[in-house]
This record gives structure tokens, sequence and C-alpha cells, in this order.
């Protein structure tokens, strides 16, 4: 049984490069950079195009069969 105060059994993932470092040449990264965040603007799309299904699907079920105040 190891120490509780045993450095390696707390040891973070953080610690290991593999884990923090890009491991690859100048080029293979500045291919992976040109590329852009492609991934991200499609998820951020996706999640304002849901968003406004939502409010739109409210609107008309909510607030159009109340009809006009006043």
């Amino acid at each position: 049984m190891q120490s509780v105060d045993d450095p390696a059994e707390h040891a973070s993932a953080a610690f290991r490069p593999e884990n923090v470092a890009f491991i690859g040449s100048e080029e293979e990264l500045e291919r992976i950079a040109a590329a852009g965040p492609r991934g991200a603007l499609a998820l951020a799309g996706l999640a304002v195009a849901v968003l406004l299904a939502i409010w739109i699907a409210f609107y008309v079920l909510v607030f159009l069969p109340r009809g006009a105040i006043g």
C-alpha cells in the first residue's frame, strides 16, 4: 500500500507533456491552425438555430393564440 503523501499517486495529467503539448511538426501545427475553428462555429450556429426555433415556436403557440391586448 502506498502512502497518502506519495506524489506519484496524486500526479495530475497536466504534468505529462503528451497531455498538454502538441507533439508534431511546425508544418502540421500550421495546417491545423489554418483550418480554423470550424467545429466551434458549427456548434454555435446550431445552438443559435435551436434557440431561434424554440423562440418562434413559443411565439406561435403561446402569444398568437391569446390575441391582441386591449
